[in-house]
């Protein structure tokens, strides 16, 4: 690991770590993984959430270690200590600063804000924060399990249990969270697209092309293409385009042929090419 990827572990797990403590923990929103159980079992035995948080992330890190060996439980195990370590830390400040707000909607949306922006950063570097992502990882390997369907399974299995120790008005709330923490992961992870990939399936090929050509300024790919019922002969463009150019080109597939097909997709990184 080099120093760059440790500052930006540091930095997650700091983040992740106050927002659970400033906005979720607070408000009982129960974001999922080994943070949302802490939050139940706090409810429940009267314990502390961050002694929780860091007995439940030892309880997965061993789980992994029996179950998926010590090079998966070793890109868990940093995340774990560091948030572990910060959960701690940061509900020590805040028996000394207050930064409570009056509003339970606001706590939950910036609370999932900075949460997801602090497992994004981990995520980024190839790291996990451990607990919830190392169960979902035995999942997938025994269960064969998909890893996405897996995370979201694990989450809101904990925000239901969340609801009945609480209320059903918990369950919404985390629920919101849970949502826009992982649609913030993707953005940290991928960042946020700039430019929209075009597949045009049209018998209008050369006015299409001229005008991405000459009118947009950008490159595409033409290609031959028969329907598999009908056996016509088409042509499939294939284009990347900035997102400023979205709608300029869609006008322009209504003007040229409005029964192209066509779909678009988000184009995280665009090279090579001249």
């Amino acid at each position: 690991m080099n120093k760059k990827s440790f500052i930006m572990i540091l930095m997650g797990t700091f983040i992740c770590a106050f927002s659970f403590n400033i906005f979720l923990s607070p408000y009982r929103i129960i974001p999922g993984g080994v943070s949302g159980l802490a939050i139940v079992f706090n409810k429940l035995f009267n314990l502390s959430e961050s002694h929780l948080i860091a007995i439940l992330s030892l309880l997965c890190l061993l789980l992994g270690y029996i179950f998926l060996g010590k090079k998966e439980v070793f890109k868990a195990l940093l995340g774990s200590v560091l948030f572990s370590f910060f959960a701690y830390l940061s509900s020590l400040v805040l028996t000394y600063v207050n930064f409570s707000i009056d509003n339970r909607l606001l706590a939950t949306v910036i609370g999932g804000v900075f949460y997801g922006f602090g497992i994004g950063l981990v995520f980024k570097e190839g790291y996990t924060t451990g607990g919830g992502d190392i169960l979902v990882k035995i999942l997938n390997k025994y269960l064969h399990l998909n890893m996405g369907i897996g995370v979201f399974l694990i989450d809101v299995i904990v925000a239901i249990i969340g609801a009945f120790i609480f209320d059903f008005e918990t369950l919404i709330y985390s629920l919101v969270t849970i949502y826009i923490y992982s649609v913030v992961i993707d953005k940290v992870m991928l960042g946020i697209s700039g430019s929209k990939s075009f597949y045009i399936v049209t018998n209008n090929s050369n006015e299409i092309k001229n005008y991405i050509l000459n009118e947009l300024h950008h490159g595409v790919t033409s290609l031959p293409a028969k329907g598999a019922y009908s056996n016509d002969k088409k042509y499939i463009l294939f284009t990347v385009i900035p997102t400023r150019d979205y709608y300029k080109l869609k006008d322009a597939l209504d003007k040229y042929d409005k029964d192209a097909f066509f779909f678009v997709s988000n184009s995280y990184e665009v090279g090579g090419g001249k």
